[in-house]
């Protein structure tokens, strides 16, 4: 997805959200706010996608925050909330008549974890007070019917933010039932609140899926130009690939790849009108 102008003062936004969780100065918000601007306009005329404009203008932030992990401990919080909510969620998928749908429901509930972004919870405690409400809404848009037909053979399941990986780990177990290689994809190193390597062994997904890969660098979604051989090998042998969340779709619709099925909920006017898609839905949609 090529970012537009109502993108910009989001990413800065959430730049500014990163400087204050780092505790950083007042003078030091205004100086790593600046640049990330100054970043943004020079990267804005390259013709990049907005993922790789916002992972530009990320590190950037990073770098003069002095920073590895501003979200950790926002994350290490998601997961502690997510698993509360464990017996609930086991208990709407078991009366569920779909489980695999009502896994990824949930598992898209939890995409609502998404920190200094509008639309989202503000804070993993509003998630678990809203839980049952977002469950309610259901899925706005629905092709999982399509999506089975192509459960079998070697499937790659990219992760988004952590909170939302621990019911990730629900939807694989329900993907297992079909006839398929299920390959988990984290991040290698942390941004966001992205789920990483780490997190994957925390939450034993080694008990639901055949391999953990990582994304390797860096990234906002996924770096293609920089990623591990083993996960390029794998994109090009995948039958379907199924991706988390909005900054996997801004990266990977810049691509060939298909078939793809993106489980997300539509948390932006951007993102709705690139996906055509109603804004605030819970969706599953396959491009084929």
């Amino acid at each position: 997805m090529k970012m537009k102008p109502r993108c910009m003062p989001c990413l800065l936004n959430r730049v500014l959200y990163e400087a204050e969780l780092a505790n950083a100065s007042q003078e030091k918000q205004e100086e790593v706010v600046k640049k990330a601007a100054e970043k943004l306009l020079e990267e804005y005329t390259k013709g990049k996608s907005s993922a790789q404009i916002a992972t530009v203008v990320h590190k950037m932030a990073y770098d003069l925050l002095g920073e590895k992990d501003p979200y950790k401990e926002l994350k290490i919080k998601s997961n502690e909330i997510a698993k509360k909510l464990i017996p609930k969620v086991e208990d709407f998928i078991k009366k569920s008549r779909d489980k695999l749908e009502a896994a990824i429901l949930c598992s898209i509930v939890g995409n609502s974890i998404d920190f200094g972004i509008a639309g989202s919870a503000s804070s993993p405690e509003e998630l678990y007070k809203k839980f049952d409400e977002e469950i309610g809404k259901g899925i706005g848009y629905n092709d999982l019917e399509k999506v089975k037909k192509h459960l079998n053979g070697n499937i790659l399941y990219f992760t988004d933010n952590c909170g939302e990986v621990v019911f990730d780990k629900l939807v694989c177990r329900e993907l297992k039932k079909f006839d398929v290689n299920l390959t988990l994809v984290v991040k290698g190193v942390p941004i966001l609140t992205d789920a990483t390597y780490e997190d994957a062994l925390s939450l034993s997904f080694n008990e639901v899926v055949d391999e953990i890969l990582t994304t390797g660098t860096f990234a906002v979604g996924v770096d293609f130009d920089a990623m591990p051989a083993d996960l390029e090998k794998k994109l090009q042998k995948a039958n379907l690939i199924i991706c988390k969340g909005m900054a996997n779709y801004e990266a990977f619709s810049e691509t060939n790849y298909k078939p793809i099925a993106y489980f997300l909920k539509v948390k932006c006017k951007s993102i709705a009108e690139d996906m055509n898609l109603p804004l605030g839905i819970n969706a599953i949609k396959l491009y084929e």
